[in-house]
């Protein structure tokens, strides 16, 4: 979520009022609408599983409110583990992994800032270099 700039210059005017019926009111289910979760797998399975045996479903979905919500969910998951994530990045993820006792947060040291992809090589540096194994 991107931060409220205010009205922009030049920008249609925004529509601030919302009626929501009362029966609407109610939490989402944990891991989402199961229909929202439905569509989401279907999307992937177009994007990612064309011609494959194996496919998406609701239940290899789960709809989080944000990063922070569904990095927790996820190391929650997890049993004793290291979990490697780059830095620099979001640092929310530092926060989130920080959280759990059972969970070993290592950075791997993006050395070259201006390049998004680390190359394997470099992933395998920096894995090792941090005590991850091979």
């Amino acid at each position: 979520g991107a931060p409220e700039t205010g009205p922009l210059e030049g920008a249609p005017s925004r529509n601030f009022s919302l009626n929501i019926p009362d029966d609407e009111l109610e939490y989402a289910p944990v891991a989402g609408l199961q229909e929202l979760r439905e569509k989401v797998a279907d999307y992937y399975n177009h994007l990612y599983r064309e011609g494959k045996e194996s496919k998406y479903t609701a239940n290899n979905v789960c709809i989080v409110p944000g990063g922070r919500a569904g990095i927790t969910r996820t190391m929650a998951a997890l049993g004793n583990t290291q979990v490697g994530y780059f830095c620099p990045d979001y640092t929310a993820y530092e926060q989130a992994l920080g959280l759990f006792l059972r969970i070993n947060p290592n950075a791997l040291l993006h050395r070259d800032v201006n390049e998004a992809l680390m190359s394997p090589e470099e992933f395998e540096f920096q894995a090792g270099r941090s005590g991850m194994g091979t």
